[in-house]
């Protein structure tokens, strides 16, 4: 009698396990927010620096949703994109499936003047819907010796 108990109880845990893969999809989660402007939003957020400085970007983004970020507008040739540093995040457990992270961008500052970089988040086949989110940095870089903060 004991083995059919355990026997209904793994049918019974299969047809859970069944039902919920037979289940239509729950909707995507909303895509993170940048932090800066939302969509549509002409405000950008302002960052500066100096000739020879970097600019490191890092937005929230979880790509099990088909989202992801993409660079539009680089800065250049005021800012060069360059590989980001590493980073090393020390997680406290493994990373679950279908959790998000991290993407970042490194710029360095090659001349002076002022520019405009822009980021925006959308699923890369949804080429005629407008972006989920959009992250807008207008940086100032300036000349080395020269008071970033003045204008």
């Amino acid at each position: 009698m004991g083995s059919i108990g355990a026997r209904h109880g793994i049918a019974a845990g299969l047809a859970c396990v069944l039902a919920a893969c037979a289940s239509p999809p729950a909707a995507s989660p909303s895509p993170p927010s940048a932090g800066t402007a939302p969509a549509g939003d002409a405000s950008a957020e302002a960052r500066e620096l100096a000739v020879g400085g970097f600019l490191d970007l890092a937005l929230p983004a979880n790509a099990s949703t088909g989202y992801g970020w993409e660079l539009v507008e680089t800065g250049a040739p005021v800012l060069r994109q360059i590989d980001p540093p590493p980073v090393i995040d020390a997680p406290t457990s493994p990373p679950m499936p279908g959790a998000g992270g991290i993407s970042r961008w490194r710029f360095v500052a090659e001349r002076a003047g002022t520019v405009e970089v822009l980021l925006v988040y959308r699923r890369s086949w949804e080429k005629d819907v407008p972006p989920a989110r959009e992250a807008r940095y207008r940086v100032k870089v300036t000349a080395p010796g020269v008071d970033a903060g003045k204008d």
